[in-house]
């Protein structure tokens, strides 16, 4: 637990100490939190990677998602839960809701910054025809399934 605390906290002063200035010294820290459904042993070794329960969208729930705003002036969420084109608990959904808070902040705060690229859901024309037959399927009322009809080249 302290090795993590550690490591974390030195690498954030690696990226906020650059090119010579100081911003973060070591009386900075004034404590720190580890999520207690990350599990160590008696030895400090690892036993379970996380113990809290995965987020699994359910359909037509989306509107149900917090924006990266909220209705406290300096509060913004970053999270894979918030409302985004993305719309599944991801990575690249947190990635995308990150870029919201940013976007957020950079408003509320009034300084002159760019803000960050947030982009719509591409999906491929190439997959157009896998799409379809899914569509199809589900609109029949059948199961999911990862034999494809469909063959390229």
């Amino acid at each position: 637990l302290e090795e993590i605390k550690q490591e974390v906290w030195e690498e954030v002063k690696a990226s906020l100490n650059v090119d010579g200035k100081t911003v973060v010294t070591d009386d900075n820290l004034l404590g720190y939190f580890l999520d207690p459904d990350i599990v160590f042993n008696a030895s400090g070794q690892q036993v379970e990677c996380n113990r809290e329960p995965l987020l699994v969208d359910q359909a037509n729930t989306w509107y149900l998602r917090p924006q990266a705003f909220t209705a406290i002036d300096n509060l913004f969420i970053a999270s894979d839960y918030v409302a985004t084109y993305t719309q599944i608990a991801c990575m690249e959904g947190a990635n995308e809701a990150a870029r919201r808070a940013v976007n957020c902040i950079i408003d509320a705060s009034g300084v002159e910054a760019d803000l960050c690229k947030v982009y719509s859901l591409h999906e491929p024309v190439i997959l157009a025809p896998m799409r379809a037959l899914d569509q199809k399927r589900f609109d029949k009322g059948l199961p999911w399934n990862d034999h494809w009809d469909i063959k390229f080249g």
